[in-house]
């Protein structure tokens, strides 16, 4: 059934309807007060040239010193091989022939890596712990910045000079050959395989790259939320459970930060191998020296090549599996 609405009806809906117009007019007088409550969140807008800018140093950088070198590094291994260096602009494969004409590179190659893993996780396993006590045991920032300094002295001296410190300590006259003949009376002759081998130059590169490892945990544990510890232990965790479910998922942007330095850093490395290992035993970086040597820049290049797109395949494989995201 349909009504006709009286006169009082109408009056009231009029009534209604200026009621609702006041109240969008008041509205409308305070809108200019949103964009300063927008501003004050996402901070201020800046124009396109203000933004380029603050890019361009940055992004100059990059292309100067990381992009145009890797570039220049890919176009020398395409580059025809002279007696002198390299005839620009004239592009072969060549020199990645000559680089596998053999085994030697596919298994040094192999072993640079499998040496790299190794090295990155027994970093981990030393600078873990360490990062954890000076972040986590170590109660006021005095002492921790005091003992913090303590464990980055050996890296005030020099890289060579750290190299080759390992001498007297693991040499056939070495301290620990010293202990093993004389009082230990452990063996009879000094031992030759800790020196000039594989021990000995994963020993050396532990000791020169364990700081990058501990450095970005140590940070990272040192500003995690304590809120998050409280109350996992309010809830009746144990120590253990803390560690493995907040305080170690907590810490991974760390770990991850630190295994990309010590893989990067130790893959690339052909200085200690070249010293702690005498000759005996080789990597990419040696490999690829030998070649720039002889000269051979065209096959160098192409063996600095491939080691930066296996370095590239590992660290995407790293932040691949550390589902890093879902942590942070």
């Amino acid at each position: 059934m349909v009504t006709s609405l009286s006169s009082n009806d109408h009056h009231a809906l009029d009534e209604a309807k200026a009621e609702v117009a006041a109240a969008e007019a008041v509205e409308k007088q305070t809108l200019p007060e949103a964009p300063l409550g927008i501003m004050a969140t996402s901070g201020p807008v800046r124009s396109p040239l203000v933004t380029l800018a603050w890019i361009a140093p940055g992004t100059i950088w990059l292309l100067l010193f990381l992009i145009a070198p890797l570039l220049m590094i890919v176009l020398v291994s395409l580059w025809e091989r002279t007696p002198v260096g390299f005839e620009a602009f004239s592009f072969t494969g060549a020199a990645y022939g000559r680089l596998f004409e053999t085994s030697v590179y596919t298994n040094t190659l192999r072993d640079t890596v499998i040496r790299s893993v190794i090295i990155t996780l027994l970093c981990i396993l030393i600078g873990y712990p360490i990062a954890f006590f000076l972040a986590r045991c170590v109660k006021t920032v005095k002492f921790q910045i005091a003992l913090f300094i303590v464990v980055l002295a050996p890296f005030w001296v020099a890289y060579v000079v750290r190299i080759v410190s390992w001498l007297p300590v693991l040499g056939r006259q070495g301290l620990i050959n010293y202990f093993l003949v004389n009082v230990l009376q452990v063996v009879q002759e000094p031992v030759d395989a800790l020196f000039y081998s594989t021990f000995a130059i994963t020993l050396a590169l532990i000791q020169l790259y364990v700081l990058f490892m501990v450095t970005p945990i140590f940070f990272q544990l040192a500003t995690l939320d304590n809120a998050s510890v409280e109350a996992a232990r309010d809830l009746g965790a144990t120590p253990s459970r803390v560690f493995r479910e907040v305080i170690f998922p907590l810490s991974l942007p760390g770990v991850l930060i630190g295994c990309i330095f010590v893989f990067v850093l130790t893959m690339g490395e052909f200085a200690t191998v070249r010293l702690i290992g005498g000759g005996t035993i080789q990597s990419v970086g040696t490999i690829v020296y030998e070649a720039y040597v002889l000269p051979d820049l065209p096959k160098a290049a192409a063996g600095a090549t491939i080691l930066v797109a296996v370095m590239t395949v590992g660290v995407a494989i790293m932040l691949r599996f550390s589902k890093i995201r879902e942590v942070v």
